[in-house]
């Protein structure tokens, strides 16, 4: 019986065919021949080679501290052992965003069911719909106090005008609507 190339190395070669002669399944035989297990699946083999906060930030120490900043100022002080997943946030220092030692893969999977996001890695997940439809914020506050202020100033008769009409054509003419992406 002939059996697949598996290495250019004889040694190798002749252990799997010797094993397969044997009964032995193909990958179980390519494992043993190559002396290599299986990689496991655990939360230990998922933050190997992340290190601290401290350490994923080296070089970029003013970017941790917007980032744990920010995370502070959303209800959340990261741990030291954190890992920050970019791809996680939906905005940078997003409290999510940060996978806690004791959370691991599990931390990760709650966050994307919860925001319907499709993962096929390490964690799997599968798409779906939002539940409920986006919240409207057509503009911030900042913005639309800018707005305002240069309304009043280009046409001081829009003081006089109800001022929920003015935000309502400021937004109109300035916002995000559902008919102006």
């Amino acid at each position: 019986m002939t059996y697949p190339l598996i290495s250019d190395n004889i040694g190798i070669q002749a252990c799997y065919e010797f094993l397969r002669g044997n009964g032995e399944s193909h990958k179980m035989s390519e494992m043993l021949a190559f002396r290599q297990p299986p990689r496991a699946q655990t939360d230990r083999e998922f933050f190997e080679g992340f290190g601290t906060l401290e350490k994923q930030f080296r070089g970029d120490e003013k970017v941790r501290d917007r980032v744990i900043k920010i995370a502070i100022k959303n209800g959340y002080k990261p741990n030291a052992n954190d890992v920050y997943l970019s791809a996680l946030a939906n905005y940078p220092g997003d409290p999510e965003a940060f996978v806690p030692a004791t959370g691991g893969r599990g931390h990760i999977k709650s966050v994307c069911e919860k925001r319907g996001w499709e993962c096929d890695g390490t964690v799997k997940t599968k798409y779906q719909e939002p539940r409920e439809e986006p919240k409207s914020n057509p503009m911030a506050k900042d913005i639309m106090a800018k707005k305002i202020k240069e309304s009043h100033k280009r046409s001081p008769s829009s003081k006089k005008m109800d001022q929920g009409e003015l935000r309502h054509n400021i937004v109109k003419n300035h916002g995000f609507t559902k008919d102006r992406k």
